[in-house]
């Protein structure tokens, strides 16, 4: 009975040796197959978690099939700085998140984007989604496919509901008027004694100029930004948004340093306690949950108007895509896997469920197992109705103005000015900017005015309509 044992235990151990022969010592003809390590830059720090989690399980799944391995970085606020000079260098990322500023005029051009239809398999994944997925500047380049609409983000009033308590206001009446809202602002302001301040603006950055102030400005009625049925800029649309701001200023009731300030250290503040409200958008859901958690009660609102009444409906901006293939990638086809894996119903309905992304298209939900708990979340994800679904006017290789009205109204709250000087600076940017655009227009003739003209456009149901001209690009054969 001794000898038998010894015996089995010597044939497990020879079974042993010969498996980490093989392990180990295999020859090459053994080999495993060679591992890709595509890079991802993600500006989307709010989302950095639930993207790490996604792509560990990619790399287990898909990846660990296909010879994928991808690595994710998470960029700052100077992630557009730290993008250019690597693609100088021939360093930039294989993939990156998409709404990404690259503040190249047209990235398809300089080689930072590139489209999906020369891979192999392109036409069959084309297929599986809905013809309205496919719009012109956001989700195609001259007809070519480079996304799909999988992102949505819109703008509420966010607020700090202890205060409201504090100054023996309802948390759940916040202001619709900016008249409430001043009030609300000055007693927070008044009776926390500048412990807290009723209002913060982040006038240190310039990105706004298409998203908050615009969104804000289109709830009171009045194009900002650009105007869907002159297919013109509009830049005086934004006079009661800032002169909202320069009140609460003179009130003393907005947070200091406004002009200065940026959106990460206002939220930062925010989280703290030390200010009442702010110019919410969905991304500060994950901010105010992860990457800055806030320690006070805090609630969603709609966006105040002038006088509290309901004008119109405000833009939801649609992004294209989540990841955006870089044209300078050796790992193309690998990056080209994790684009459609991501896209998949079932792994954007997590992202929904995670309280991450509103999705635009409604078959999402059919995949949500589960209603997101996130705070915040469903303030914005659950309204959409009182939004119009938009995007940025399609001006291929458009080069903005160094001056918009973001970056003059910073000048006023630095250096001093009343609404006057707003209204005149306001104006001059309106002029300062069509005229640009009436020299790209002259400049660019495959570009037509009527992609952007939108002359049904209803405010008050937020239809769009049909533009006056349609995108007609040539085949893409012609383009080189």
């Amino acid at each position: 009975m001794v000898r038998s044992m010894s015996s089995a235990g010597f044939r497990r151990l020879l079974i042993a040796l010969m498996v980490v022969f093989f392990l180990f010592f295999s020859p090459p003809s053994f080999a495993t197959r060679p591992v890709a390590h595509p890079t991802l830059w993600t500006h989307h720090r709010h989302m950095e978690e639930v993207t790490r989690e996604l792509l560990e399980e990619f790399n287990r799944t898909v990846g660990r099939e296909k010879g994928i391995r991808v690595t994710q970085r998470v960029l700052g606020d100077d992630a557009w700085e730290f993008f250019q000079k690597a693609q100088e260098r021939g360093e930039g990322p294989d993939l990156y998140s998409a709404g990404f500023i690259t503040n190249y005029p047209d990235p398809f051009a300089v080689g930072a984007q590139i489209w999906f239809a020369d891979f192999p398999d392109f036409a069959e994944w084309k297929s599986q989604w809905p013809e309205w997925y496919w719009i012109e500047g956001t989700t195609t380049y001259r007809g070519h496919v480079y996304a799909i609409p999988a992102q949505v983000f819109n703008s509420r009033l966010i607020y700090n509901r202890d205060l409201f308590r504090a100054i023996g206001r309802d948390p759940d009446q916040p202001p619709r008027s900016y008249a409430e809202l001043r009030e609300i602002a000055r007693r927070i302001t008044t009776v926390t004694r500048g412990l807290a301040y009723g209002f913060a603006y982040c006038g240190g950055d310039s990105w706004p100029l298409e998203w908050m102030p615009s969104q804000w400005a289109e709830a009171n009625g009045e194009p900002a930004y650009w105007d869907w049925q002159k297919g013109r800029w509009a830049m005086e649309g934004y006079y009661r948004v800032f002169k909202l701001i320069l009140d609460l200023m003179k009130d003393g009731s907005l947070f200091p340093g406004a002009g200065i300030l940026s959106n990460d250290a206002l939220r930062a503040q925010f989280a703290e306690g030390r200010i009442g409200m702010f110019m919410g958008e969905f991304w500060d859901v994950g901010v105010l949950n992860d990457q800055f958690p806030a320690r006070c009660d805090w609630g969603v609102a709609p966006i105040p108007t002038y006088d509290g009444r309901f004008h119109g409906k405000a833009r939801a901006m649609i992004i294209g895509g989540l990841w955006t293939i870089n044209g300078q990638s050796k790992h193309k086809l690998e990056a080209w896997e994790v684009v459609k894996w991501f896209h998949r119903y079932e792994i954007r309905a997590r992202l929904y469920e995670r309280g991450k992304l509103i999705d635009p298209d409604p078959a999402v939900t059919a995949y949500v197992r589960r209603r997101p708990t996130v705070r915040g979340f469903a303030a914005f994800a659950e309204t959409l109705q009182s939004d119009y679904l938009a995007t940025y006017p399609n001006l291929p290789g458009w080069q903005p103005p160094r001056e918009n009205p973001c970056t003059v109204f910073r000048q006023i709250l630095l250096r001093g000015g009343d609404e006057k000087d707003l209204a005149r600076e306001l104006r001059r940017i309106d002029r300062l900017w069509n005229e640009a655009l009436e020299r790209y227009f002259e400049t660019h003739p495959e570009v037509k005015r009527g992609w952007n003209i939108y002359p049904r456009f209803d405010r008050v149901t937020g239809t769009l309509g049909a533009p006056l001209e349609k995108v007609n690009y040539q085949s893409p054969e012609t383009l080189g």
